[in-house]
């Protein structure tokens, strides 16, 4: 065997040979090229690469469910005329924002004078049949009066008690305060109000148009209240949990956040043979578009798996190596094995394939080692 010495900026040196195929256990994948990066002692400890096994480390399993972004119920309004009337003025336009009590419109008709009206009479009467339904109860209370008198004064009191309860009903729905209007304070226009705070997604509403109560003149949205709604399939189900960790990314909207689950339903969709799965966003969601697709990472359980630290694997392409370690006569011995990695977390790789779980690796210093490597096979 010819051993062939390089000279790097970062080592004093180092030797690749070729070997021979060794006998590895059956669920490591076959070494890529049988080189050998070959270092002093000294200098792979001067470059912090030491040495070790793989160790079995907890892994967060995560289900993987695509779906929309959604608005709460009490995240989006439409809003109408309370009362068939005509358009006067319009106060806001699309795109604007807005908050809960602010005015949209100004709206009036005949027919609001005409509740204010009605609301006068019979609060004017009402004044002088409570006086007279009084007096005639007395009466009849001492048998001077007749019951017919009574009945009669009491049938109309209750009459007039209702109409006024209703009329003012009616006119404190609309904005007007009814004791304005015993005072005088006549009404010609109401107000039409915004019931959330938000922004103008829709404005329906013309000058002049007549203002159906039936149909919506101004749509509002509050985009604090979106909740991604995503479907998860049958096979899944059972490791979803109410409160389970869920990262909610976007390809539409360039966006990531972080969120957790808040309901899990309890009907298959169609014949998808998945359900719906809704999920409470956390910070920056306001600046999210209902509507828009989206991918949430459902986490789940805790698995343990065979890992590594991030430093002892490298990628080249699409493929990750790990560095098999061994001493040969004084000398740190590295070689490059090609393995199969999976999920990521506090500091670990996970090596789904290609590494049994005895075999000693350069446990740091992955990259030096495929620098090496690569630069070795350009010289060759």
């Amino acid at each position: 065997m010819t051993t062939k010495i390089y000279s790097f900026l970062f080592l004093p040196m180092i030797f690749f040979a070729a070997c021979g195929p060794k006998n590895e256990p059956a669920s490591e994948q076959p070494e890529e090229e049988n080189n050998e990066i070959v270092l002093d002692q000294k200098v792979a400890a001067d470059n912090d690469i030491v040495s070790g096994q793989a160790s079995m480390q907890t892994f967060t399993g995560v289900v993987k469910a695509n779906g929309l972004l959604k608005v709460l119920p009490q995240g989006e309004a439409s809003v109408a005329s309370p009362m068939g009337a005509n358009i006067k003025r319009i106060l806001v336009k699309e795109g604007q924002a807005v908050t809960k009590g602010q005015v949209l419109a100004v709206l009036s008709h005949p027919d609001l004078l005409d509740l204010q009206s009605r609301y006068l009479a019979a609060s004017s009467r009402l004044t002088y049949v409570s006086s007279e339904y009084q007096r005639q109860r007395q009466l009849y209370a001492q048998k001077i009066g007749t019951g017919k008198d009574f009945q009669q004064i009491a049938s109309e009191y209750r009459q007039l008690q209702g109409e006024v309860r209703v009329t003012a009903r009616q006119l404190a729905l609309l904005g007007i305060n009814p004791a304005a209007i015993r005072k005088g304070a006549t009404v010609t226009t109401i107000a039409v109000k915004s019931p959330i705070s938000g922004t103008v997604e829709t404005v329906n509403a013309q000058l002049g148009q007549y203002a159906d109560p039936q149909s919506a003149l101004f749509t509002i949205i509050n985009s604090s209240h979106v909740y991604a709604d995503v479907l998860v399939y049958e096979n899944d189900l059972a490791k979803v949990r109410v409160g389970a960790p869920v990262t909610v990314s976007s390809s539409t909207l360039a966006g990531k956040t972080r969120g957790s689950v808040t309901s899990v339903g309890r009907m298959f969709d169609g014949q998808n043979r998945a359900v719906h799965v809704r999920i409470a966003l956390g910070a920056h969601q306001g600046a999210w578009v209902p509507g828009a697709y989206v991918t949430a990472n459902i986490s789940y359980g805790g698995v343990r798996r065979l890992a590594v630290p991030s430093e002892a694997v490298a990628t080249d392409g699409d493929r990750s190596y790990v560095f098999l370690a061994a001493k040969k006569q004084g000398k740190a011995v590295f070689t490059p094995l090609q393995v199969k990695t999976g999920q990521t977390a506090n500091g670990f790789v996970e090596i789904a394939s290609g590494l049994a779980p005895q075999r000693e690796i350069a446990l740091s210093g992955a990259y030096i080692l495929m620098s090496q490597w690569k630069k070795a096979d350009a010289e060759q």
